[in-house]
């Protein structure tokens, strides 16, 4: 068998496997432990995102939507919900929420709605090893 022929994500899954279990209790410096600890949160989140995951870009589409409208900016109409819908939107969040940080017009239920999302962002988007050291 070839690596062409083996489940990318499985092949991950073992490298990231053998890196934890078998290289990480024998590696006992601190630069080093943290710069494997780098190399398993990448690969973690490389697993993640190797396979196409439609119900995971719609709730993201979902949850930038919210936040979006929340905004003030009008809601898509017939999205197409794909990932350029997805960039377009957050890039459109993005000019929002910096115009409204550099007018300082920070309302109470801008700051709710951003967080808001960022806990669900985060939490969809951090890698499985780091999310234990998350606040409940």
């Amino acid at each position: 068998m070839t690596v062409y022929s083996t489940d990318p994500q499985q092949l991950l899954r073992t490298i990231r496997d053998t890196l934890v279990d078998r290289v990480a209790p024998d590696v006992t410096g601190g630069t080093a432990r943290s710069e494997l600890a780098g190399v398993v949160e990448a690969l973690d989140n490389l697993i993640a995102r190797l396979a196409w995951d439609p119900d995971g870009l719609a709730r993201s589409l979902d949850r930038t939507e919210e936040l979006a409208v929340a905004l003030g900016l009008n809601p898509v109409e017939d999205s197409e919900g794909d990932a350029a819908t997805l960039r377009r939107r957050r890039s459109e969040v993005a000019e929002m929420l910096a115009a409204t940080y550099r007018s300082d017009a920070n309302g109470d239920e801008i700051v709710s709605a951003v967080s808001r999302f960022t806990d669900d962002d985060v939490r969809e988007q951090i890698s499985v090893a780091l999310r234990g050291g998350l606040p409940d």
